[in-house]
């Protein structure tokens, strides 16, 4: 498996070594290299203008800056509070003050009939706190009304038609007021077939089950964000967004299986589970900024608020029937109620010429309501309530230095202190003080090389519901929420050697080193349960590389092979046996090689992608599971970039019919992994081949 990877890899070490060789065959749009102002920072950039990018006919600025030779889009995350910056681009130098949307969700609501040139920036270069290697700034001009429509339609044998996808989006502006309105329907449906084998702890095989797998996933959503921006009067230099958003999820899945006795200790029977889930989720935010001068240096004071609310309900039932026996029927609910308020304020002013600070200070709340019910034929209900509550405290200074034309240094240098509780069931607060920082340096070697490090000490985010106790009842097993849980802690080291060229190769390499402090993974308790719980360290390492080669001055014009691939382990001690192994679900290698061929002279192009990772198994105290794909994972598609002033793409995707593979390991004695093994089951999953059809248009 590493060799494919290494394949990978290999592309991006050789590319980054090759220099411009010819002259293109073709004449293509020039990229320039500017020096403006962005953020308070005088920062060198490639700019692509919208010429660049006329091949492609791009509907929105996404499809435009997925088209940048060598640059990775960032969409987010679950940051910590909102000053983590976790994105790698900006809308007309600034970043959007919201943490629901996705950098894709932003960037597909922005018609590329009004930007007027992307520019890619270095990170460090820029006054906002966490930006590292490059950054993409999009540009974009207001008009009075434009928009953009997005209809799919797939198709898969065995599954009913999913038909319900599509979106559309309004941009425009009124005066001062910019404003963008989004509206979407996501649709996804989903059947597989299952062969599943269960074997004693010999591996001598005892049953024989098979399975039919369904999905159905509903998600309407809806958002608009205004921008105020008056460019003269009293107000001139204020600016001021409000963002809101609201989204739907509804899940129904479930499973129907049969299972046969071949050998002792197998049974005969059936079994159903079906699972509902209802999600609503909504958040508002916005910011507003204005000229201060302070102690007789200009500045600009940046006021950030942040208000955002998820409701999930869930309720899982489960019935094996095996034969000749009664029926046992199981039932786990869940409603729980998470919550994040966030204030922040920036102030940042020019120290010099080549200095630029950010003080900044955020507070935020964040809560968890849960009731959980569990009950089956033998137990009355059992309720479980908690309530968690987190107040968080953080302050920050930034100093973004451009020491030289080709040199730049960013530092910040912080503390969080933070108070933590679970207020029901009552237990005593915890409090944290913990410092955070980083240090990033870039420098632009020659024109197309450059190199970047940097080394972070953060806090990680933590997840609340390690605080809750669930069920799995499909395997009878119970993970019992941590009242003492806490986040932890990293140190963070990297390191990036880039190459760009609009002409022929473009990529990066990134070696890291990660070490965690207090990490989470799975503990026993006192009571004989397992949940989640602190260790004392765990360390993850590895490189990440892409590259996109262009064929142009080759000999094939509107020819590009995009190329990525990760390479990473990790250690961990286990806490049962003591024995060093990786973290739970590490992502091991990952690969995805991208193909486009815009067919010169006409309106055509035809793409190909084929990709595949692998993760490391998940270890509970009694048991271990290890997932494997596999055959990467295909696709095809034909696009028409002018089907009756349309454009329509028709995809084929999963073309090599991948099995998604899974073998669990099972302990149940008391000894638990330590013990002897007492069960294997395996399952292939086999996933069917679906075509796509998608019609885009603006307006």
């Amino acid at each position: 498996m590493s060799v494919r990877l290494c394949a990978i890899t290999a592309i991006g070490l050789v590319g980054l070594a090759i220099p411009a060789m010819a002259q293109p065959l073709i004449d293509a749009p020039a990229v320039t290299t500017s020096t403006a102002d962005t953020s308070n920072s005088s920062a060198e950039r490639d700019t692509y203008l919208p010429d660049y990018f006329a091949q492609f006919q791009p509907d929105t600025a996404l499809d435009m800056v997925n088209r940048i030779p060598g640059f990775t889009l960032r969409g987010g995350g679950n940051a910590r509070g909102f000053g983590e910056a976790n994105t790698n681009f900006l809308v007309n130098g600034r970043r959007p003050s919201t943490k629901s949307q996705g950098a894709g969700d932003i960037l597909s609501r922005i018609p590329a009939t009004i930007v007027t040139r992307l520019e890619i920036l270095d990170g460090a270069s820029l006054d906002i706190p966490g930006l590292s290697g490059q950054v993409v700034n999009i540009v974009a001009t207001s008009v009075a009304l434009s928009g953009r429509w997005r209809y799919s339609a797939r198709f898969e044998e065995g599954t009913e038609p999913q038909l319900l996808e599509g979106e559309v989006s309004l941009t425009g502006k009124r005066g001062y007021l910019d404003f963008s309105l989004g509206i979407e329907s996501g649709q996804f449906l989903l059947t597989e077939d299952s062969v599943e084998q269960f074997f004693d702890g010999t591996g001598t095989l005892i049953e024989d089950r098979t399975e039919d797998i369904f999905l159905r996933n509903l998600q309407p959503s809806a958002n608009l964000n205004l921008s105020w921006v008056p460019l003269t009067g009293r107000m001139a230099g204020h600016v001021a967004n409000l963002n809101g958003s609201i989204e739907f999820d509804n899940d129904n899945s479930g499973v129907r299986e049969s299972f046969v006795a071949v050998g002792p200790g197998g049974t005969n029977g059936e079994s159903f589970v079906n699972s509902g889930d209802d999600e609503v989720e909504y958040e508002i935010s916005g910011d507003y900024a204005f000229d201060l001068p302070l102690f007789g240096r200009d500045g600009t004071l940046k006021l950030i608020g942040l208000l955002s609310r998820e409701d999930n309900q869930r309720d899982t039932v489960f019935v094996v029937a095996p034969q000749g026996g009664d029926a046992i029927r199981s039932i786990f609910l869940r409603d729980q109620q998470e919550g994040e308020t966030i204030g922040r304020v920036e102030y940042g002013f020019k120290a010099n010429a080549t200095h630029d600070v950010q003080l900044s200070v955020e507070y935020a709340l964040n809560t968890l309501d849960s009731t959980t019910t569990f009950e089956n034929n033998f137990t009355p209900p059992v309720l479980d309530t908690v309530r968690v509550e987190e107040d968080r405290y953080n302050a920050r200074i930034t100093d973004s230095w451009q020491i030289s034309p080709t040199w730049s240094l960013q530092s910040s240098l912080g503390a969080e202190y933070s108070r933590l509780q679970v207020t029901e069931p009552r237990s005593d607060a915890r409090t944290f003080f913990r410092p955070k920082g980083f240090m990033s340096v870039s420098h632009q070697l020659s024109e197309r090389y450059s190199i970047r490090a940097q080394v972070e000490r953060g806090v990680g985010q933590l997840n609340f519901g390690t605080f809750v106790s669930t069920r799995n009842l499909v395997d009878n097993q119970q993970t019992t929420g941590n009242a003492e849980i806490k986040p932890d802690q990293f140190w963070n080291v990297s390191m990036e050697f880039e190459r760009t060229d609009d002409k022929l190769i473009s990529g990066r390499i990134r070696p890291y080193y990660r070490v965690i402090e207090d990490p989470i993974d799975r503990i026993l308790f006192p009571d004989g349960t397992e949940g989640p719980g602190n260790l004392d360290r765990a360390t993850r390492y590895g490189v990440q590389t892409n590259a996109t080669l262009l064929f142009d001055t080759l000999g094939v014009p509107g020819l590009r092979l995009e190329a990525t691939g990760d390479l990473g382990d990790s250690r961990i001690d286990d806490p049962l046996t003591g024995q060093s192994r990786q973290i739970n679900g590490n992502e091991e290698w990952d690969y995805s090689v991208f193909a486009r061929y815009d067919m010169p002279g006409t309106d055509f192009a035809f793409t190909a992608r084929a990709s595949n990772d692998q993760g490391s198994p998940s270890f509970r105290l009694d048991d271990i599971r290890e997932v494997v794909v596999d055959k990467p994972f295909a696709s095809l598609s034909v696009i028409h970039k002018n089907f009756f002033g349309m454009q329509l793409t028709v995809s084929g995707t999963n073309l090599l019919d991948n099995r998604i593979e899974q073998e669990r390991q099972r302990f149940d004695g008391p000894d638990l992994r330590l013990g002897d093994r007492t069960r294997i089951e395996r399952f292939a999953r086999q996933r069917g081949r679906r075509l796509s059809i998608t019609l885009t248009d603006v307006f």
